[in-house]
């Protein structure tokens, strides 16, 4: 059978071949890259990237060596390029013959297919013919039975088998139909067997089993046709194309694995020629690997190199290295010598940094006026504490180079007042010193009206004002010069937010709330803390509405 045929070709259809090329081909490229890699690598290295040295023996033989290691690269890549061409073929020509061989293949099958089909049909054509026919002589039989048992119906049983003999006769083929139909009539009605209605019944099955009789022979006759024209045309024909599919196919194996060999032959002649050049006539004439190594003269390298190096070598400088001290970047001198301000007693930051008043204060002063003074409850609303201990943080490392206008801070004021209060709460001391303290807020006593009258409202020879006014006076004269100057700063500072209260809410009352706790520290005595909170309100509220008389006092 041609399937056992198709089945051999494509085992030898040159699979292996086509794998073991495209393989071999990966080989040598592999081979051919990492050595080319290897050339380049060698000539950057060599000599440290420096010229080559022509009287350099050794020199010219490495360079020498390289450039024959580049060759064998080159050829070893054309080698792996022809192998890749030879592999696509081969494998392009064994996918058209697959194509040839699973067309004929199909052919065969669609044959096959075929057969077997009529032959189904045949077998089914059989048994129907054979169960006619069975049915066939059991009547016969029975009407018979029936003729020597009754006696009456001899003539009619002659007559029935005569006629039942010949089923030839085309009177019975015409009015099969007709007669199937009136006996099936008769029988329902009639369910015992007469005699007549046996003849009628037996004359019925004998045109069913001519008719099967003649539908057998037909499908037998297209069967051992179809057979005899697959067995004896189809399928020697076919047969005779596997042949020559397999003939095809072993001439072009036969000729790839030539080709190949003769390939391969070529590609080692080639490192051979390069390894070792000969001439036309095949004699070794021109230099080798071997010949190049032996041009190497070490000692004239030797020689060469040293009066090159005392042509080219200068005087040593024998003198002591100097000491170079190392340039800091500004922000690592700051890390290295912070200058702090939280904490740190007034007079001490200033003698250090040598400005009349803190730098924090002058800064935070300005960028509130700058921006902020139209700002709703300035001064009384705080920052985040994430931003705030940031910018609390970038002061005490240099407050000469802390930005409020230019930096991120500017569209946050609370913040920037946020770390001028608590830089204020935390000196040490307080802005006010306790002996200031108590004797400015003596006079303020407990009882005395929330509401006290300003200036405008007093006469002249006010005595309870001007007492005030010139004991307030004569507290902050007391105080040490950093104190006095940095509590007028502030003081002037506020009295700039508060002409500003009809924006921002913020008038003297309230800015005594927020600052009264803040530059007063408060007592020792916890049950008085609640009481001197309100006075102190009440002092910075005094002293903001009656500034000018009291600092011009001074």
């Amino acid at each position: 059978r041609s399937s056992y045929a198709t089945r051999a070709i494509k085992a030898e259809f040159g699979l292996m071949q086509v794998l073991f090329l495209k393989n071999r081909a990966k080989v040598e490229e592999e081979y051919s890259r990492s050595l080319q890699k290897l050339v380049q690598t060698t000539l950057k290295t060599m000599d440290h990237g420096k010229p080559t040295d022509p009287s350099n023996t050794q020199q010219a033989a490495w360079q020498r060596l390289v450039e024959v290691h580049e060759t064998l690269a080159s050829n070893r890549m054309k080698f792996s390029i022809t192998l890749s061409e030879m592999s696509d073929y081969l494998s392009n020509y064994v996918k058209t013959k697959e194509n040839v061989r699973r067309k004929l293949k199909d052919t065969e099958q669609k044959y096959q297919k075929a057969i077997e089909e009529t032959e189904v049909l045949l077998e089914k054509a059989r048994g129907k013919y054979e169960t006619q026919s069975s049915e066939w002589e059991r009547l016969l039989m029975k009407s018979g039975g029936s003729k020597v048992e009754g006696g009456a119906g001899g003539d009619r049983g002659g007559s029935f088998a005569q006629s039942g003999s010949a089923p030839n006769s085309q009177s019975a083929i015409s009015k099969t139909k007709n007669v199937g139909s009136a006996v099936s009539g008769i029988f329902s009605k009639h369910k015992g067997s007469t005699q007549e209605s046996l003849e009628r019944m037996g004359q019925e099955a004998g045109v069913k089993a001519k008719v099967a009789n003649e539908a057998y022979k037909r499908l037998l006759h297209q069967t051992n046709a179809m057979r005899r024209d697959f067995y004896d045309v189809q399928l020697p024909k076919i047969l005779a194309s596997v042949m020559g599919l397999i003939e095809e196919v072993d001439q072009f194996l036969k000729f790839s694995l030539g080709k190949y060999a003769y390939t391969y032959e070529s590609a080692v002649l080639a490192d051979a020629i390069t390894l070792k050049p000969v001439d036309a006539n095949g004699d070794c004439t021109s230099v080798g690997m071997v010949e190049m190594i032996g041009d190497i003269d070490t000692k004239a390298d030797l020689d060469a190199y040293l009066q090159a190096a005392a042509r080219s070598g200068g005087r040593v400088n024998r003198d002591s290295i100097p000491y170079k001290e190392y340039e800091m970047s500004t922000m690592a001198r700051l890390y290295a010598n912070p200058r702090p301000i939280f904490g740190v007693p007034l007079d001490v930051q200033l003698a250090r940094d040598k400005h009349p008043v803190p730098m924090i204060l002058a800064k935070c002063a300005d960028a509130v006026e700058a921006f902020g003074l139209q700002n709703e409850g300035i001064y009384r609303q705080s920052g985040q504490n994430s931003q705030v201990n940031k910018l609390r943080n970038e002061f005490d490392l240099d407050a000469e180079h802390v930005d409020l206008r230019s930096s991120a801070y500017a569209s946050d004021i609370n913040t920037i007042t946020s770390v001028l209060k608590m830089y204020l709460r935390e000196l040490p001391g307080g802005l006010v010193p306790l002996q200031q303290r108590s004797a400015m807020l003596a006079l303020f006593p407990a009882d005395e009206p929330e509401h006290a009258p300003d200036v405008a409202t007093y006469n002249a020879d006010d005595h309870v004002l001007a007492q005030k006014i010139g004991g307030i006076a004569s507290a902050i004269r007391s105080m040490a010069v950093p104190n006095r100057n940095t509590l007028a700063y502030l003081f002037g500072h506020l009295d700039k937010v508060q002409a500003f209260q009809e924006y921002n809410m913020m008038n003297s009352e309230n800015l005594g709330i927020v600052f009264g706790p803040t530059i007063l520290p408060a007592a020792n005595n916890p049950a008085n803390a609640a009481m001197d909170i309100r006075r102190s309100a009440k002092l910075v509220k005094f002293i903001l509405d009656n500034r000018r008389a009291i600092f011009e006092a001074l």
